[in-house]
Formats: structure tokens, sequence, C-alpha cells
């Protein structure tokens, strides 16, 4: 597998970051402004917020280089009250810990009177179950690469991708305005890219246009199944061209040949055929039970 070392520190860091926002609740303040989705530091300028879910900025001393930028995270109020919400901007200086919440989300938690609040909060997967896409930035083509993942209902870590249908696969930059970049592009507007969050799980997106501004629609989200069709080491694959995914909570694995398993009545069968072999004694004949293959602003903080 081909991975610079600069992208695996980058996603270690990552993945070590939501690991420890998302285990324990974090207390802060939390002030509101007027939101900004498309226009906000994550750069989701094609997204609209699921229902259900509210918007938030992030203090920049959270930031982690655009590492929380789709992130849920579930907020308490100091009245004992939680609502979700996923993190779309930047709040600049605004302190650690500190949340920038859209007005619907603080008139949620408290009266919008009061400016700011009390609030402990931590990373949780967002309750989206629609298929993740990917958007390509303006200007791209086979010599400059820029892509996003959006949608995902878990923390993004990373992305890669492979041209060779997924013998190996070779890694991207993320920037802090969130686009997953290679400057020097791949070489071809037709890659598989591999998509994988914080928790490790992966999904396979094959056949993805690099076309300028094109988006793509993955076959699932994280940690779940189109097909319905669970698999206990694979995630294979997502489709542009509407292909089912099959994703694993382990990070994507191709066998090189089928895994055959034999049937109860096969196995039963060999056993028998042994114990009639035997001529000086009786062999009991072993019937196993059936089994199933298994499978994260730039407005000024309003106070």
């Amino acid at each position: 597998m081909h991975f610079s070392s600069t992208v695996a520190v980058s996603a270690v860091l990552t993945l070590a970051n939501a690991a420890v926002m998302g285990k324990r609740a974090l207390s802060g303040e939390a002030t509101y402004y007027g939101g900004n989705v498309a226009g906000g530091t994550c750069s989701f300028s094609t997204y609209t917020l699921p229902s259900g879910i509210y918007g938030t900025a992030l203090s920049d001393a959270n930031w982690a280089n655009s590492g929380n930028c789709g992130a849920c995270v579930s907020v308490t109020g100091p009245s004992g009250n939680s609502i979700t919400a996923m993190i779309v901007d930047q709040c600049p200086g605004c302190g650690t810990n500190h949340l920038d919440l859209f007005p619907d989300a603080f008139s949620a938690l408290a009266d919008p009177t009061k400016g700011i609040i009390d609030v402990a909060w931590s990373i949780v997967d967002c309750p989206i179950t629609t298929p993740l896409q990917l958007h390509n930035k303006e200007g791209v083509s086979a010599y400059w690469f820029s892509m996003q993942v959006v949608n995902a209902n878990k923390a993004v870590a990373s992305l890669e991708v492979s041209t060779d249908g997924g013998s190996t696969w070779q890694g991207t930059t993320r920037q802090t305005y969130n686009f997953f970049e290679n400057s020097a592009g791949f070489g071809t507007t037709t890659v598989d890219v591999k998509v994988t969050s914080t928790s490790g799980d992966s999904v396979v997106v094959k056949n993805v246009n690099v076309a300028s501004g094109a988006s793509t629609t993955a076959g699932s989200n994280f940690g779940g199944s189109s097909s319905g069709t669970a698999s206990s080491a694979v995630a294979v694959v997502a489709s542009s061209s509407s292909v089912a995914a099959v994703v694993s909570s382990t990070p994507a694995v191709v066998a090189s040949s089928p895994v055959v398993v034999p049937t109860s009545s096969a196995v039963e069968a060999v056993a028998t055929s042994i114990a009639a072999s035997k001529t000086s004694a009786t062999v009991p004949v072993w019937t196993p039970k059936s089994s199933a293959i298994v499978e994260e602003e730039d407005d000024a903080c309003a106070l």
C-alpha cells in the first residue's frame, strides 16, 4: 500500500483527537450567531443539514485542521436537555471547547436573551441513514485533485485514492477548509475512493468521476449496508454507478480469492464417509450447526 508518512501522521492525529473528544464530555461555553452552512469554514457549499440536526461552529482551539468538520456533537445545556448539532464552521478566538451555535440550536437549550451559557458536549455518531457523498472542488482535473466528504454519519479521518482497481491506495492531505487534496492529481479522471472514519470504518466508492464540481453519492454510509448483506471482513463497494455497498466496522480488505464455507450437510457427508471406512469401531458422526456468513466561522462569535 502506498501511503505517505505525512498523511499517515495526519490521519493518526485525527483519530486520536476524535477518540479523546468522543470518550468524555467536554465542558465549555456556548453562544450563538446567524449560522452559516454554505459559507462556513467547512466549505459545505452544496449541503443542507438533515432534519433534526442543528448547526454549530467550533472554536479554532478545537479545529484540528478541519478534522472535526461534519462531526456531530451532543450538547447538554444548563437545564439538562440535549440537542445534536453538526460542526459546519469555525469560531475564531472563541476559546477552548467553545461552541457558537445556530440560533435555533441555542434557543433549544436556553433563552436567547442569556447570550452565553455553560454546556457539556461530546462527539457522537450523526443520526444519518442516507449514504455519504463525495464532492469535487471546482477546477479539479487529472492533474489536481480536491474532494470533500459530506453527509457522513461519523467524523471522517482520511480519504485515499486508487487508480488500479483497489490494488494500491494513495493518500491525500486534508486542508483547513475541509477538502482532501493531491496537488499533482492522479493522472486520471476516474478513480476509486476509500473514505475512513475516526472509528476505523471504511466505505469504498468505485469509478468516481474527477470532474469540476461533480458529486457522487455512495451506496451506503459508515457501518451500514444498502444491499442488506453483512460481511465480517470486507467493505465492498459503493459505486457512482449505483452498485450496492457493503460496509464493515473494519477497514476495507479485499480477499484475493473467494472463501468457501461448506454447508453442514456437506461436512456431515464427509464425516459419515470416514465413519463408514472404520471397520474396527463405530465412529460417532459430528453434525455442526448451520452457519451464515455474517458483515465534523468565519463570523465573529456573537454573544
